[in-house]
């Protein structure tokens, strides 16, 4: 199984629906195991998280539906989600502490 056809398997909506649902009811697994993943499933989940948090963005208006025409556009737009996100850290962090020096 290549990485084109996890990703495609992830994008689906019944997938996302189903990885939803089972974040929020107990009773609800995505596999028979519930530990010990292999590599297949591990990437697995980390591409329904990738997608689930683009359609969230999606759904809160905070990008256009145009970003899931293609992988590129979906990794870009992860990629400058990622990166606003630690420059907002960084300014908190630059903003929340005191520096003192000690000679």
């Amino acid at each position: 199984m290549n990485i084109n056809t996890i990703r495609k398997l992830a994008k689906e909506i019944k997938m996302l629906n189903l990885f939803s649902a089972s974040k929020e009811i107990n009773g609800i697994k995505l596999f028979h195991n519930e530990s010990d993943l292999s590599k297949i499933q591990e990437l697995f989940v980390s591409y329904l998280y990738f997608y689930y948090n683009i359609n969230m963005d999606i759904s809160m208006e905070k990008v256009s539906k145009k970003v899931l025409e293609n992988d590129i556009y979906e990794d870009a737009y992860n990629l400058w989600k990622s990166k606003q996100g630690n420059k907002e850290t960084i300014k908190k962090d630059n903003t929340d502490h005191n520096v003192h020096l000690v000679f």
